[in-house]
Order: structure tokens, then C-alpha cells, then sequence
């Protein structure tokens, strides 16, 4: 690329005019000079700011719809207000949606006293597969099913006799691989052991937990 400064614009200006009359009348007039200056753009993306310390959630992304179910109308209030708390990763909505009829909830086998604290703990580390928000606001997305006490409960694969269609819907949700659930249906296994919530006929939010 050449680059023409003042002076030799100048100068080309100046050897332009300066021809022989015979150099001048036989081209009928001068030539302008033209200067052509090259411009370079550099055009820089502006990503948005990342911040330090910040944890997404499992939800995050994710669309789900709150399908309606056959429920009694306390059951599908506290469902439909347990599903928005999920997907928000509201924890402590969550916990207080626990406790509300009571301190009998569990959220964990391996201790705890704080359900909010334990899932934030958990979706933090990131460790687990599936994360425990997705997968509360998942099961409550599928097919419903009523455990021993009557409550209502999710997914429909928790129940005493699950169908292949049930195993099917929490492998096509995403939950659990086909290699998970068949070990989950194996001769010496005691049924669904991934993630299960159930609510009560009146509303009551009993537990949501994995394993045994």
C-alpha cells in the first residue's frame, strides 16, 4: 500500500504543470492528480460481561411447559408453584414451599437440615447427573402415578409396577440413559431410585429425593 504525504502531493502538483507547452497542448489540459488514502477499520465484538463467582443454574436454557394433569386442585396449585420455583432455582422459594405444611420433608439421605442450602450446595458443585433442578422441574413434566400412601407422585416410573412407557418418558426426558434405567429395572434392584417428589391429596410437599 503507498502512502502519499503533503510534500509529495505537492510535488506531483508541481511536475504536472510545470510540462513543455507542446507536452501541455498536445494533452489539451493538466491532469488532476489523484490521491486515494487507504483507511483500515478494525471492527471489535463486544461480548457480554462475565461475572466472577457466578453459577448457572440447570435450568438455565431450558424449555419446559407445565402440561395440566388430572389433580385435585391443592395438588396442582403446589405443583404448578414448585415447577415455576425450579426452574427459577428459587431455593429458598422451594424450601419454604417444604415447609409450609410442616417440618416432615426429605431432600436428602446423607443428612442436611437446610433443603435450600443442600440443593444449592449440589447445583453449585455440578458434579451430580441430573442436577436436582432439572430434574424437579423435569419429573413434574411427566406422567403422575399414586405411591403407597396415596400422595401423588412423579415420575410415573415411581410406582410398584412400572410400565415400559413410564422407563421410556424419563429417558426421553433427559433424565436418566437407557443404560440407567436397566439397571434400574434389574432382577436385583428395588424399583426407580432417581430423582422422586410426591405431594399429598391436600397439599402437602412430602419430599423430593434420589437414591435409597
Amino acid at each position: 500500500m503507498r502512502i502519499w504525504t503533503l510534500a509529495a502531493v505537492v510535488l506531483a502538483l508541481a511536475l504536472a504543470g510545470c510540462g513543455s507547452e507542446d507536452t501541455a497542448s498536445e494533452a489539451g489540459a493538466t491532469q488532476p492528480v489523484t490521491v486515494t488514502e487507504s483507511v483500515t477499520v478494525t471492527e471489535t465484538e463486544t461480548l457480554p460481561p462475565t461475572i466472577e463467582g457466578e453459577v448457572p443454574c440447570s435450568t438455565a436454557g431450558l424449555r419446559l411447559t407445565l402440561p395440566e394433569q388430572d389433580l385435585p386442585p391443592e395438588v396442582a396449585d403446589v405443583r404448578r408453584r414448585i415447577f415455576e420455583a425450579a426452574v427459577a432455582c428459587d431455593y429458598d422459594t422451594l424450601e419454604q414451599i417444604a415447609l409450609e405444611k410442616g417440618e416432615g420433608f426429605t431432600f436428602s439421605y446423607g443428612g442436611g437440615t437446610d433443603a435450600s442450602e443442600h440443593w444449592r450446595s449440589v447445583e453449585e458443585a455440578g458434579t451430580e447427573r441430573p442436577l436436582p433442578m432439572f430434574a424437579l422441574a423435569t419429573i413434574l413434566t411427566i406422567p403422575h402415578s399414586r405411591n403407597e400412601t396415596g400422595s401423588y407422585a412423579w415420575p410415573s416410573a415411581y410406582e410398584e409396577t412400572p410400565t415400559d412407557e413410564d422407563w421410556q418418558a424419563v429417558v426421553d426426558a433427559g433424565l436418566y440413559t437407557e443404560a440407567e434405567v436397566e439397571q434400574m429395572k434389574g432382577p436385583t434392584s428395588t424399583g426407580y431410585l432417581g430423582y422422586r417428589t410426591a405431594i399429598t391429596p391436600d397439599g402437602d410437599w412430602q419430599f423430593f429425593v434420589a437414591g435409597d
